[in-house]
């Protein structure tokens, strides 16, 4: 006989129980599908795979890297056992007599009884399920992972649906597998925004709410969600806008600022605590450094982007004029701006990248003036995006088939070899990429491939005002 503390509830046609078990009752007595019902027919078989890696490198490494772990309900279905729940009634004890008449407290609270002889399998939760297993039960003892002090007897709410007894048991299933589908088809992730604003262990996500909050050249005196310098809802940005970059982007570029040679290959987290450096950077992100190492990473976060902004004059144009395609920089207008555009903004904090891991007599420590003239390059490029080499490349025209003509736009087709080929191209611009005669041939001859420019506009000597560029940058 198995007794729970219940608390009985209903919503829709169903009622259930809110108990709770140790994990030690979870990892033994609540199964997976497959193992409560045998047959494996697509009519039957109401478990989805469950992903390994997911459990292993995700949920498995919360639970025992976090003190502060934490899991919502198990959703748990029973099958036999011959369940009987007997209420508690508030009037049957003086001293809750107070509350006997309040609606939905008398006959909620009670004891659930089963005879020991049911299963139950997870309706929803099954990878959380499985990490509890992997803890607790390993099948492979060279897989074994030593779970915290204390975790087998931790407590976790299970939402216990049972079978009445008049139901049938194959249209019971039926109702199991439907509501298994409901909570699995509706249950939606919080999107990256949010979780770059909520997020309080991944390091990124902190430093880059501190650099919007706190660096002039990102703040913003109004509500930071409603910033006009950094969009903080999807990660395209609409010609005109007001904002720098999105959210997204701005955490993408942060991350690719911060991963220096000595991080990727030593591991992340102070130094003079090697035998807690995470080799993984994914993994870095779940497990909220110490704050004096978060103050480290945040200074040398400002310190690059106050070189970048130094460097790069074109930076403090004004986003709504900087990101307009019809605008070639003839007649006084700003022209299209690379740097204002997700795409060329990758582009450039890569090369950036580059150019401190390659020129940098020590990655440790850089002063203001030793990144100056490291990045010093960068302020002579060309930032048009209608001047080469960017125009066909990342500003492509295409045709506007409901005006029968055609119009500039960012490139989305082949997205990921344009991008590449402009980072090679720019690491030669700034002197960081010396090349021999046959590398630059081959180099021209992908960029020229991978150019969308209009039918009237020839390619003839385009690669050598590339190649002019390139000398009034590096004289």
């Amino acid at each position: 006989m198995q007794l729970y503390p219940a608390l009985r509830a209903s919503m829709g046609t169903w009622t259930y129980y809110i108990v709770k078990m140790r994990m030690r009752e979870v990892a033994t007595e609540v199964q997976f599908g497959s193992q409560v019902h045998n047959d494996f027919t697509l009519d039957e078989a109401i478990q989805r795979t469950i992903n390994e890696s997911r459990v292993k490198k995700g949920i498995v490494t919360y639970l025992t890297g976090r003190a502060d772990h934490f899991f919502a309900s198990l959703v748990v279905a029973a099958i036999g056992g011959a369940p009987k729940f007997f209420p508690v009634r508030m009037a049957d004890d003086p001293q809750y007599e107070l509350f006997k008449d309040e609606e939905g407290l008398d006959q909620s609270f009670g004891v659930l009884r089963f005879s020991g002889t049911q299963d139950y399998y997870a309706l929803d939760g099954q990878h959380r399920l499985k990490a509890i297993k992997t803890l607790l039960q390993p099948q492979d003892e060279a897989d074994r992972v030593e779970p915290p002090d204390g975790f087998a007897d931790e407590e976790i709410s299970v939402l216990m649906v049972i079978r009445p007894s008049d139901a049938r048991e194959d249209e019971w299933l039926k109702s199991y597998r439907r509501l298994f589908s409901s909570l699995n088809r509706y249950a939606k992730p919080t999107d990256r925004d949010t979780n770059i604003i909520m997020d309080e262990d991944d390091a990124f996500a902190i430093l880059t709410r501190r650099l919007i909050a706190e660096h002039g050249f990102f703040k913003t005196d109004d509500r930071h969600l409603e910033s006009l310098k950094i969009q903080t809802k999807g990660r395209p940005l609409r010609e005109r806008a007001s904002h720098f970059t999105s959210l997204q982007q701005l955490y993408d570029l942060n991350e690719i600022l911060l991963s220096t040679p000595i991080r990727n290959n030593l591991g992340w987290g102070p130094q003079s605590l090697p035998d807690e450096l995470i080799q993984d950077r994914n993994k870095f992100k779940g497990f909220c450094p110490p704050e004096p190492y978060l103050d480290d990473l945040f200074d040398e976060l400002v310190l690059y982007w106050d070189a970048i902004i130094a460097a790069i004059p074109d930076l403090q144009l004004d986003p709504r004029d900087a990101k307009n395609h019809a605008a070639d920089g003839s007649d006084d207008q700003v022209a299209d701006n690379t740097l204002f555009w997700p795409i060329g903004q990758e582009v450039m904090v890569r090369v950036v990248r580059a150019m401190l891991d390659g020129c940098l007599a020590s990655s440790n420590n850089p002063t203001p003036h030793e990144l100056g003239d490291v990045l010093d390059p960068l302020g002579r490029v060309n930032w048009n995006l209608h001047a080469v080499p960017w125009r066909g490349l990342l500003l492509v025209s295409v045709l506007d088939r409901r005006r029968q003509a055609r119009k500039w736009t960012m490139r989305s087709e082949d997205r990921k070899e344009a991008t590449s080929t402009a980072i090679r191209v720019l690491r030669w611009l700034v002197g960081l990429s010396e090349l021999s005669m046959q590398e630059e041939e081959r180099l021209k001859n992908e960029w020229l491939d991978l150019l969308r420019l209009p039918p009237t506009e020839s390619h003839d000597d385009l690669w050598e005002d590339v190649a002019a560029m390139r000398s009034r940058i590096l004289q």
